[in-house]
């Protein structure tokens, strides 16, 4: 089985890159006003409801994280899975910060709302940056 720092690595660890954590929130930013724009030309001139709305951003918002990851995956130079992990937590967060300039009880800055949204976007890109690793040759299964 091997030594266990090691066990996600196929080359030499590297030190957590702030250059790529940057550009792993410019990519999730990207990503969701990329997707938005061509779901929003699917509603367009359609009357849904709020919810559907709501459900649709969290959907798209998910999505992105997914393809962020994959692309820093695909593009980054050698094996970095948790920059874009950590920058979709950062992402997450940061969107309910918007809570504490709205007036409306929904979307309360809840620190339990934060954690979740965190956690599950850093797990959703850091398979997403697995996938893109592992198709460039960067990342093999642990045996």
């Amino acid at each position: 089985m091997g030594d266990p720092r090691y066990s996600l690595r196929v080359d030499e660890p590297r030190s957590f890159s702030k250059l790529w954590f940057a550009i792993a929130l410019f990519v999730f930013v990207a990503a969701e006003l990329f997707l938005g724009g061509y779901v929003a030309k699917v509603f367009q001139g359609r009357h849904v409801s709020h919810m559907l709305s709501i459900r649709v951003e969290l959907m798209l918002s998910l999505v992105s994280y997914a393809i962020g990851g994959f692309v820093i995956g695909v593009v980054s130079p050698g094996l970095r899975m948790y920059e874009p992990a950590f920058a979709a937590a950062a992402s997450a967060v940061f969107t309910f910060m918007i809570a504490w300039f709205t007036p409306l009880h929904f979307y309360t800055a809840d620190p339990t709302k934060m954690m979740i949204a965190g956690v599950l976007a850093f797990f959703i890109a850091l398979a997403g940056a697995r996938l893109g690793e592992r198709l460039m040759g960067n990342y093999k299964d642990p045996e």
